[in-house]
């Protein structure tokens, strides 16, 4: 499934305390820096997501793409993103990340093109994003790629997107898609402003500053008891949750290798809506029921015995900016849920969901624990996420992660090319087969499902499987209540 000032509790600093006012740089957060910590050569920790677009505007006589009009326009757009002209740089002493600016900025290194061979359907375009998503990228630049691709069937062609999770989570990542995107099929060229990089400050004063850095942090974790005992129930909740072990599946079966499967489908938010309103429970309630139910499909088939299963926990990420916050970086809280996998029964189990995710937003405070935590890391050291996250893989503690991020309601074009579908990915932990990520857009739910190439090679399977139990769903709504699940829309595997 944000981009681009200083974290609350990062640093954002112009050398004026040194007489060079023209030096900057900017501090990752504990959590964004846990990103790159955690990266494995089986584990990039890139986001992403592939657009698929209607062709015919950007295309020329010749038949082919106008990719140097869509060069110039996707760098204009980087002006309202400066974080796309950075990249990490490691305080010396202390190996906290921080980004400078890239003085070897070049935007034909991050905008590629490639075309996929005839005759260029939706398999072969998946086998390619797979393949795209499978590769690191290049920690020496700033850290994304996009991908054009042409020859896509039915005159269309994608864009791939990939940007390491260090700069973004699901709802920064918005803000890349406004910048890139625009609302009217009208095409508004734009020219970009002149940029010039920033010089990175010395090693001295990166030094100076976070020396000064934790030094005050150490001050003010005195000011942080309050939050403590107010957050005490939640921080439980996190340790317990995040530390207890779960069943071994086939979700989280061996170490993953470096390769990836990725697919898609999607659905009509209206019918997502009208399930949660027809038996009860929010559109991630129906979400997340929904995917339980292709897990108990798929472990069925796959002979495991998941009447007597407990345990099976996916992480559900939630967005803790507030609202008036900042929409850089990452501000997610993971929270833990126990799935109800045994449950046979599709109406108890969208109810066993709706009373897990009550109890997680309102009782357990789990997001409330994690926030502590990492501003606690932001004063102090980043190990304190990293190390969680480490232990958490360890462990397995979660067989699967879901994560859910609302986008605009109405349709977007580039260049005048309409938006067709998005469909997003999440990164897969050391120990993850499966990674679902959903993203609402035009009146559809969009999802995309990274899998591991080698230990999970059915993931088509499981995505027919989740399209079952939404049907299931929506013929139980239509019993319940007709008037509330009709709809000229019919989920579609694509």
């Amino acid at each position: 499934m944000g981009l681009l000032a200083p974290t609350s509790l990062g640093s954002d600093f112009a050398s004026d305390h040194f007489g060079m006012s023209n030096t900057f740089y900017e501090r990752l957060s504990a959590l964004d820096a846990s990103f790159l910590d955690v990266e494995s050569k089986a584990a990039p920790m890139h986001v992403g997501a592939a657009l698929l677009f209607d062709a015919r505007p950007l295309t020329l006589e010749h038949g082919g793409l106008d990719i140097d009009r869509l060069t110039k326009f996707t760098e204009a757009a980087l002006d309202s993103i400066p974080r796309y002209r950075q990249r990490v740089e490691w305080i010396p002493g202390f190996g906290h990340p921080v980004w400078v600016d890239d003085e070897r900025f070049n935007m034909r290194f991050h905008l590629r093109h490639t075309r996929l061979p005839l005759p260029g359907d939706e398999r072969s375009l998946k086998r390619l994003v797979g393949r795209l998503f499978s590769q690191h990228l290049d920690r020496s630049r700033p850290l994304w790629e996009f991908w054009v691709v042409e020859g896509v069937e039915n005159d269309r062609f994608a864009l791939i997107i990939k940007v390491h999770h260090c700069m973004v989570d699901g709802v920064a990542g918005v803000q890349l898609i406004e910048a890139l995107l625009q609302i009217g099929p009208d095409a508004v060229e734009r020219e970009p402003d002149e940029w010039q990089a920033r010089p990175a400050p010395s090693r001295a004063e990166l030094i100076l500053n976070e020396t000064n850095h934790r030094v005050d942090g150490l001050r003010k974790l005195s000011h942080f008891m309050p939050r403590v005992r107010e957050n005490f129930r939640g921080l439980s909740s996190v340790m317990r949750s995040g530390m207890k072990p779960t069943p071994r599946t086939a979700f989280t079966e061996q170490d993953i290798s470096p390769y990836r499967r990725f697919d898609w489908t999607a659905v009509g938010l209206h019918e997502v809506k009208a399930i949660g309103k027809s038996l009860g429970g929010t559109i991630n309630d129906v979400v997340v029921a929904t995917t339980t139910g292709a897990v108990r499909r798929f472990l069925l088939r796959r002979g495991s015995d998941v009447d007597s299963m407990e345990g099976f926990r996916t992480v559900l990420p939630v967005n803790t900016r507030k609202a008036d916050g900042q929409s850089v970086g990452n501000h997610v809280a993971m929270l833990l849920a126990d799935l109800p996998v045994s449950e046979p029964d599709p109406l108890e189990r969208l109810q066993k969901v709706v009373r897990v995710t009550t109890e997680l937003k309102k009782e357990s405070n789990q997001a409330g624990g994690a926030e502590l935590i990492e501003d606690v890391a932001d004063l102090t050291s980043k190990r304190l996420v990293s190390e969680l996250y480490r232990a958490a893989m360890r462990l397995r503690t979660y067989n699967l992660i879901i994560t859910n991020v609302p986008g605009p309601p109405v349709p977007l074009y580039m260049l005048g090319a309409p938006m067709i579908a998005i469909y997003p990915m999440v990164p897969l932990m050391q120990n993850q087969n499966l990674g679902i990520a959903l993203f609402s857009y035009a009146g559809m739910l969009h999802w995309g499902f990274n899998a591991d190439w080698e230990s999970f090679p059915d993931v088509h399977e499981f995505v027919d499987d989740l399209v079952v139990s939404f049907a299931e769903y929506k013929e139980l709504a239509a019993a319940h209540a007709p008037e509330a699940s009709g709809g000229k829309e019919a989920s579609a595997r694509a």
